[in-house]
């Protein structure tokens, strides 16, 4: 049994699964096993695995079913003490694991240890996101308050006894419904030191987006006793939903979330406002000030 299962999930990441391997080689652990969690790729990644990392396990799906079903598949193959997840477009800065596993070993009643991160736009710019701990993560997650929890955490094993795998009916937001329910049942942290590097890629799928975030919603909505916070959440997920279908031009179903938005929670962010005009001018003239806009901004707010 070796002290740590090292979870990737991967779909069509021939050209940059070699960058996530070459991270944990960096690790300098010895007592490891790495899982890969194909999700039906087409682009030769496992052909690329198997030729450079021979010592990788793989799990291979026969039809794309999304992220949270690769890496359970990968879940499922594991022995580890420890489970670590890593997205096949991300890597991890030396020291990461073992600063994880030293903080777990110190402090028992933690499952769950992640990290901050560095968020690297596809243009090269670098912005550090550091994560301080609330109280309550649960209630910080249902409010909104985040960390990537696909790239950064460390668990313990006995997590998948008491939580289980994550839901493979959510296409996206999977892992943060995912380190919600742990964090319901146990303690986790976040170290401040940023020991990851999150890599922008695309826009997610925005019908998988609207669908996952429907489910998502009734899943956890009742869970929050407030009205008012329970409004905030949920216009936020919508304004999500709204981000994603104007990055891929969609802007009349953009409208229509962003507007969902506004109609449950108008004052929670009266800048997404801005985001109608700037959509309708796209829609009448063929321009994308929209996306260009959403693009500066690295992805973080709606304009």
């Amino acid at each position: 049994m070796p002290l740590l299962s090292i979870v990737i999930p991967a779909y069509n990441r021939a050209h940059c699964i070699g960058r996530a391997l070459d991270s944990v080689r960096l690790q300098g652990l010895e007592d490891f096993e790495v899982l890969l969690g194909d999700d039906a790729s087409t682009d030769g990644t496992i052909e690329v695995v198997r030729r450079e990392f021979p010592d990788v396990k793989v799990a291979a799906l026969a039809v794309n079913s999304g992220a949270a079903a690769a890496r359970n598949a990968a879940m499922r193959l594991a022995t580890g003490e420890f489970l670590a997840f890593l997205d096949s477009d991300d890597e991890w800065l030396p020291g990461k694991l073992e600063a994880q596993l030293e903080f777990l070993r110190e402090n028992p009643a933690v499952v769950l240890c992640a990290t901050s991160h560095v968020f690297c736009r596809r243009d090269g710019v670098r912005r550090e996101v550091r994560v301080g701990n609330p109280p309550n993560w649960a209630e910080a997650l249902l409010e909104g308050q985040l960390f990537h929890g696909a790239s950064t955490p460390v668990m313990r094993r006995e997590v998948l006894d008491s939580v289980g795998f994550q839901d493979e009916s959510l296409r996206v937001l999977e892992d943060w419904d995912w380190m919600l329910r742990i964090s319901q049942r146990h303690r986790i942290h976040v170290l401040p030191e940023p020991l990851a590097v999150i890599h922008e890629n695309g826009p997610s799928n925005p019908d998988f987006t609207r669908e996952s975030m429907g489910r998502f919603l009734k899943k956890h909505l009742p869970e929050i006793p407030s009205p008012s916070r329970r409004r905030r959440m949920e216009s936020q997920h919508w304004e999500n939903t709204a981000r994603c279908f104007f990055r891929h031009s969609r802007n009349r179903d953009g409208v229509a979330c962003a507007l969902q938005s506004m109609a449950i929670s108008a004052l929670r962010n009266p800048a997404l406002a801005g985001a109608l005009p700037l959509a309708l001018i796209d829609g009448v003239l063929g321009t994308s000030f929209l996306r260009r806009v959403l693009a500066a901004r690295g992805g973080y707010s709606i304009v």
